[in-house]
């Protein structure tokens, strides 16, 4: 499993993927088919297209973010004004592109925050809503965005404003109020990244089949998980079960998993998948590849580091067995 506090790597690295396989365009494509099938799938509740379809553009904005942007641990503010219809966003730090900055092994893709104009937009117009962005920080995890009613954009100097400035808007009749958050405030524990994730392999199949997936998860493994890679050298297969274990306990889900760890051996026995557990609960269900996030990706693991795998069994609620060894 990749831990969806892990996802926005496999995101990036995909994006890099993508380009080196069709070009910029190949990404924009990509970028377009998110749009589409998962931030505009109205069968997930958790989408901005349920949100708008629930509550209307502007209600439905203000849910959707509401969610993501606290499950994110975000540092920004948000102002609401209610009868002009905006919402005046200043992220002061994106946990996502903070953290592809502080990564020294894996440099992020070009233009990573490229991405949330091009989602977002898309859905939001279908609803009367238009979406404007100031990407002129996002080299330090900062940006702005205004989002307004069609023709009704608010005259107001939105992207040079202060907070405090944004703060006196304010109004006691509750017509304009602010959300003002910083990223110790909440939980980075975003769990609709795994949604993305599995979108993002079964994306990968449809254009580059079974092997192309195994092809982008054996690399990602080797960029990213580099680090893992060099302490089980050192350590062995306790490293494995450390990695793992820190996994499942990062996503609240330890008590799924087990270890038996041998001087040769270390099984791994998982009692369910909690990601597919969370699918369910949103009416939806893991594409043919998420198995490739155990298999292929533990294999890529084991053959970096010079060990054997075995993948004892597989079922449909994700439950488990697999084995590192010793050669």
């Amino acid at each position: 499993m990749i831990s969806c506090t892990e996802f926005i790597p496999l995101y990036s690295e995909f994006f890099k993927y993508l380009e080196a396989n069709g070009g910029e365009e190949a990404v924009m494509d990509y970028w377009i088919h998110i749009s589409d099938t998962s931030i505009g799938d109205k069968t997930n509740p958790n989408s901005l297209a349920s949100k708008c379809e629930l509550f209307g553009g502007f209600e439905g904005s203000k849910a959707y973010w509401g969610h993501t942007l606290t499950e994110e641990a975000c540092d920004f503010i948000k102002l609401y004004d209610y009868d002009r219809k905006f919402i005046l966003s200043h992220m002061r730090h994106c946990p996502s592109k903070g953290m592809l900055n502080d990564f020294e092994h894996v440099e992020p893709y070009h233009d990573y925050c490229g991405h949330c104009n091009v989602i977002y937009s898309r859905v939001l117009k279908n609803y009367g809503i238009e979406f404007a962005r100031d990407h002129s920080k996002i080299d330090n995890a900062e940006c702005r965005s205004l989002l307004f009613e069609k023709g009704n954009e608010p005259d107001i100097d939105w992207k040079n404003m202060t907070d405090d400035e944004i703060r006196a808007m304010a109004k006691e009749d509750g017509s304009v109020e602010f959300v003002d958050l910083k990223t110790e405030d909440n939980k980075y524990l975003h769990r609709d990244f795994h949604l993305l994730g599995d979108n993002a392999l079964s994306y990968c199949g449809d254009k580059f089949g079974d092997e192309g997936v195994k092809d982008f998860l054996t690399t990602y493994v080797k960029n990213y998980y580099s680090p893992q890679i060099k302490d089980i050298k050192e350590r062995g297969l306790v490293a494995i079960r450390d990695w793992i274990e820190k996994v499942y306990t990062v996503e609240e889900a330890i008590e799924l998993v087990h270890f038996d760890l041998t001087e040769n051996s270390l099984t791994v026995t998982i009692d369910k998948s909690p990601v597919i557990e969370y699918m369910h609960g949103l009416n939806q269900e893991p594409g043919k590849y998420y198995i490739e996030e155990t298999r292929t990706l533990y294999g890529a693991i084991a053959d970096a580091c010079n060990f054997g795998f075995l993948l004892d069994y597989y079922n449909e609620n994700g439950g488990t067995r697999f084995k590192f060894l010793k050669k």
